[in-house]
Parts: C-alpha cells; structure tokens; sequence
C-alpha cells in the first residue's frame, strides 16, 4: 500500500454528505461506505490460500545439507558400517548445528530493535505466552452454542414491577444531573490512540484503518459522536457482536465450558470511552458508587481488595477472633441485567432524561452471531446484559449491584460481580456469626431475586480462618452450616479469592505451591527457546510471565514464612538462570545484580511502599485504605503537602504477629525507615526508582 497516496487522497475526501445526513445511523453508514471504498483502491481485500510456509531460516544451503543427511541416513540403513556411520554423525552434526544458528540469527533479528507488540506477536507464533486462537476443533452445532450465550435468566415480572415502582419513588440525591459534554476533536484523538485493539468489527472497519488517516477523520468523527450524545441515539451498526467462543479447557464437552469473546465495533469503543470518562467523573464527585466496590475504578484493583479483606482478617486474629468468610458466586451476571431496571436505576442517581434515553438505545436492539474460522451462525438478539467486552459494562453493572449494600449488615467487599461477606467473633458466639451471615445471605438471595440476578449456592464458597490455636479449638461436628437458599455451603479448606488461594490459618502454602506450578509451567514454555533468544527478549519475557506471577497481590500475604520467602527466592533465581543461561547449581547474586533486580524480600518491600504511596498522594485510591494512615502532626494525609516536615507516619498498635504482618503496620515500618527526601519523592516513579537504588545500595 502507497501509504503517502492513501493519506492524500484520505486529503481530499469530501465528508459533506455525512455532515448533512439527518440521523446518526445515516452518518455513520456513509462514514463506513467512503472508508471501505478508500481502502479498496489503496488496499484492496484479496482472497489468499493459506499454505504451510517453509521455514523462513531455512537457506537453499541448508536445504541441501539435510538432503544430503537424509541420502548419508539411507546409506547407513543399507549397510551398516563404521564408515557410513562416521560419515552419517558427521553431516547429521552439521547439518544441525547449522540450522542451530541459522533458527538463532533469525530468532535474534527477529526481535532486536522490535518494539514490545511486534516482540510478542513473532514470540506467539513460536508458541510462547498464550496463544490467541480464534479457532479450535468442536462438535457443536454454533446454532445453539448462540442461542446458549444469548439465553439468560427472566425475571418474574411481579418482582420486576415491585422492584420499578421502589426505584421511581425514590427521592433523587440533591446536586445538578448528569448531562452529556460535547467532545473535542482533541479528546476523540486521544481515546482513539488509546485503544490497542486491532480486531475488526461486523462493520469492517479498524484501528489499522482509521490512524493512518486520523488527522483527516477526527473532525468528522467528532461531529458523528457528538450527534449520538446529542441525539440520544447509539448507532445502530455498533450494536452487532461478532462473538468467537473460546474453550475454558482443554477437552470442553458443554456450552458452559466456552467462553464467548465479543468483537465490537472498533468506533463503538471510542464512544463508550469517551461517556466512560464523563460517567466516571459524575460518580466519582458526587460519591455515588459504593467506597468498597474496587472493580474497574481507577487506584482501585485486585490487589487494594485483597489487601482490605486480609488486613479485616488478620485485625480480627489479633484480637482472638474468628472469620467468617462466604464467596458469592453470580451465575452470569453481566448477561442478567435487566434493562428496565438498569435505567431506573440511572434516573435515580439524577441522570439526566436524555442521557437516560441515550443509555437505553446503547442497551436495547443488539444482536450477536458466533464466529468459527469462515463460519457463521445466525444472529441472535439480546433480550437482557450489558455488552460483553463493552467500555461501559463494568460501569453500568456497578452502578446495578450498588444497592445490594443496604441489604448487608455485615464486612463485605465487592470486585465487580464478585461479592464477599464476612463477620468476625470469639469462639463462643462463633454460632451467632453464622446465623448473622445465613441473614445477610438471605437478604441479598432476595435482592437478587427483585433485580434478577442469580446467587449460584453451588459455586459460591465459605471459610473460617483464624490462628492455628483457634482453629483447632471448633467443633466442626456440631458446627452451624451457612445456608444459602436451602443448600448447604460446606466449609472448605482452602478457597481462591480474586486469584490469591486462602486456608483456615493464613499459612499460604496452597498459595505458594500455585505460584510455583504457574511460574514452572511458564518457564516450560521457555525452556526451548532459551539458547535462541537475546537477552533482553529474554528479560522481557522473564518479568512478563514470570515475576507478574511471583508479583501478584504480595502485598496481601506477608506473613509468609522464612523457608517460604526462600522458595520464591529461588522460583525468582529460575529466572536469572533462564536469561543468562546458567546451570541448576550456579551462584546468581552477581546476576542479580546486573539486572538490577532485588533480592525477593526486598522485592517485595518496593511493591508495600510503593501501593503505600499510592495511597497517600493518589486521590483516587481507595478510601477503605486511605483511612488507615495517617502523618504524624496530621489528621488527612491528601492535606499533607510532600515538601513539608519529614512526612512520619503514625505506627499502628498490635497485639500479636498477625496484625504485625499486616500491610497496614508493615507498610507503616517501611515508609518510616526510609530517607525523608525519598519520601518526599513528587512522583510514583521517581519514588519507585529511589526507593530501588536506595535497596540496591544499602543492602
């Protein structure tokens, strides 16, 4: 493709008829026509058989050498003797010593001077990191793998009724609504460039196609999105999912075991960005969303959650309680979404009439067909859900569950559709916690049933956790069950929270012996590649899918022990081995250090201080941490100006070792035990890169 004759011609397109169309739809359909009819003069679409290519390191002499391996190997069949079998070691020696090196300098030119994305994409099509596939060898009828996906759960239209009327009759909160801002061409730009996804959409159109041409198209697409929040109306040809089903394992034998990744729209995720961003600015100033739900929220994740629930539960032991713990499992959450309800509950945190009607054409009138390889389904409407793979999903689902907290009345934390409920107590009235959280269960298995949702008992998990002295003392014989329902949930050993494995007593030992199966199986994946790769790909890829495992959450476990601190050290060694190549038995401090990297306690002490500071300068963290801390001299942290004082925190009081090995007073010892001008650091880089060569030089 002539690149610098596309964008002249891109130049000269008249986009008169798209500003003068009188719906959005309209502007939208001539937008995708003139698009398409550019690429096709400039790149057109071409049929291609896709053929097994040879081996793109493999040179007509090499060729040669194995034909004449392959003639040396028949020769020795035939007759068996010294000289033939002298001769056949010979050239089958170099015969693959050459094509060795041939496959390391195309490996090595590969990815030398590559950026990170084109890195990935030739290291995938070696099999390294998780492959993309897009197809897979299946027995089902697509048909009714479609219909499977678009099936959801009605809700009883009584309840529906009861639940509308309560809704309307809400009184709606005192400060202005939310109204749409027009874009600028600046800010399409910018969310247009911050989108990394190159799949294309039903309407053909791409990322690739749109960013050579993005100086000539950002006016005319600002003025299209601008006339969709103007008008109310979400085009229609950004309704249409293309879904391709991926298998959860390796041998699926029912729809539940594919999991359906929608292909929207490249634009549509533009526009959804852009109402994102207004969206979230009105919920965030106005404190609309509830302060424990961590899911899709900026300063918020994964990590903050762990770290709220598992420092409740270490306060709890210190004071010689028992925990409680259920995880609520959600049967298909995002798809259950009634969109009656959802909208009413828009309209009752005062967003504004024709944001409210702008929601409702996002929401209702998609459809979605499955894609296997060159294959299609028929299509499917989609009566209830927010958009899978959709910008606002998250968001609108959020704002959905907000109210289930009135319901609770014990600790809870929510992550998305991810609900956990826990109450603490003594030994003795251990009873009474469980029948307070059978109640809580109870009501949220009704506030489910009045917004349609559907709490899977099944799925969902309970756990006590405690000191080991505690733990031994229940009588799990004569022990209340949590109820959910009318099912039992037993009490289980061990439980997997947000990606991080709990047991009754903290001893993190089914934990650690994840993080050591994922980061083994990991490294199986390089080991065949390890004399082919240069050593910054191999680093690239040792932090990549690596240490990420050994990385994360840490700041939600660290009461490990010493012999299990010695384990990671030595899963973080296995990696300092794969780059530089050494053996089982070699020494790595001094690789170690040529990396720059620290030892694993270290490590883990710059990833404690670093969310630390996060929580202190960044305001969008979490308040449930936020309120944990507090400077010396101080009431607010987020008053507290970085130039002023020596920025001490004040130490937290504990009893025992659990609360002492809580993020919370660790934290607290680490910030303190660091140079005030590294504390008082301006950005979370800076004070990342300082408080690494300070470890670095001081140990």
């Amino acid at each position: 493709m002539d690149k610098e004759r596309l964008i002249e011609d891109a130049r000269l397109l008249d986009w008169t008829a798209v500003e003068n169309a009188s719906t959005v739809d309209t502007k939208v359909e001539l937008f995708n026509s003139f698009l398409i009819q550019l690429y096709d003069v400039h790149a057109p679409v071409k049929p291609i058989k896709m053929m097994h290519s040879p081996a793109p390191w493999l040179t007509d002499d090499l060729k040669h050498l194995i034909i004449k391996k392959g003639f040396a190997k028949s020769k020795l069949k035939a007759e068996r003797s010294d000289k033939n079998l002298r001769n056949y070691k010979k050239v089958r020696n170099r015969c693959n010593t050459l094509c060795r090196d041939a496959q390391r300098r195309h490996i090595h030119k590969s990815v030398e001077n590559g950026d990170t994305a084109k890195v990935w994409k030739f290291l995938q099509s070696l099999g390294v990191g998780k492959a993309s596939s897009s197809s897979f060898q299946h027995n089902f009828d697509i048909e009714l793998l479609n219909q499977h996906f678009t099936s959801s759960s009605t809700i009883d239209s009584s309840d529906k009724e009861r639940t509308l009327s309560i809704l309307s009759s809400t009184p709606t909160p005192n400060f202005p609504p939310f109204k749409f801002t027009p874009f600028t061409d600046c800010d399409v730009k910018k969310n247009i460039l911050s989108i990394s996804s190159k799949a294309v959409g039903d309407d053909s159109v791409s990322r690739n196609m749109i960013l050579p041409i993005l100086e000539f198209v950002t006016p005319i697409l600002t003025h299209i999105l601008n006339k969709s929040i103007s008008t109310s109306k979400f085009p229609e040809a950004w309704k249409s999912a293309q879904v391709i089903p991926l298998p959860k394992k390796a041998q699926a034998s029912h729809f539940t075991d594919f999991r359906p990744i929608s292909i929207l729209p490249f634009l549509s995720k533009v526009l959804e960005k852009l109402v994102f961003q207004q969206l979230c600015q009105y919920l965030d100033r106005n404190s609309l969303l509830n302060p424990v739900q961590s899911g899709f929220r900026s300063g918020h994740s994964t990590t903050t959650a762990l770290v709220k629930v598992t420092d409740d539960i270490r306060r709890g032991m210190d004071n010689k309680q028992l925990t409680v713990l259920v995880l609520l499992d959600f049967s298909n959450a995002f798809n259950t979404v009634d969109f009656d309800i959802l909208l009413s509950l828009l309209r009752s945190i005062n967003i504004s009439p024709s944001v409210v009607g702008w929601f409702q054409s996002y929401l209702r009138g998609r459809r979605q067909r499955i894609r296997v390889e060159d294959k299609f389904s028929s299509w499917c409407e989609l009566p209830a859900g927010v958009p899978q793979g959709g910008v606002l999903s998250p968001l609108l689902f959020a704002i959905f569950i907000n109210s289930i907290c009135h319901k609770i009345s014990s600790l809870y934390h929510m992550y998305a559709d991810d609900l956990q409920v826990y109450t603490q107590s003594t030994l003795e009235n251990l009873p009474t916690a469980v029948s307070a959280i059978n109640a809580d269960l109870a009501a949220i298995s009704e506030w489910s049933k009045y917004y349609g949702l559907k709490v899977n008992p099944c799925k969902s998990q309970a756990i006590i956790v405690g000191g080991a002295g505690m733990i031994s003392r229940v009588d799990w014989n004569n022990f209340p069950s949590v109820v959910l329902n009318g099912v039992v949930i037993p009490y289980s050993s061990t439980v997997k929270n947000l990606g991080i494995h709990f047991d009754t007593t903290f001893s993190w030992s089914h934990q650690l012996k994840e993080v050591s199966r994922k980061t083994f199986a990991a490294m199986g994946l390089l080991r065949c590649l390890r004399s082919f790769l240069p050593i910054p790909t191999k680093i690239m890829l040792a932090q990549s899918l690596l240490l990420s495992i050994l990385d994360y959450a840490g700041a939600s476990y660290l009461d490990v022990t010493e012999d299990q601190l010695n384990k990671l050290e030595r899963i973080q060694n296995l990696a300092i081995r794969f780059i530089f190549g050494l053996r089982k038995y070699d020494h790595v401090s001094e690789f170690r250090l040529k990396l720059k990297w620290l030892p694993i306690r270290l490590r883990r002490n710059l990833q404690i201080v670093s969310l630390l500071y996060c929580v202190l300068f960044d305001p969008m963290t979490p308040s449930y941490l936020k309120e944990n801390f507090k400077f010396l001299g101080h009431d607010r942290p987020d008053r507290v100006l970085r130039s002023a004082g020596e920025l001490i925190l004040a130490p937290h009081s504990y009893r025992t070792k659990y609360f002492k090995n809580s993020f919370t007073v660790k934290a607290i010892c680490l910030w303190n035990d660091l140079p005030s001008q590294i504390r008082r650091a301006k950005t979370l880089e800076k004070f990342k890169t300082d408080v690494k060569n300070y470890y670095l030089t001081v140990h």
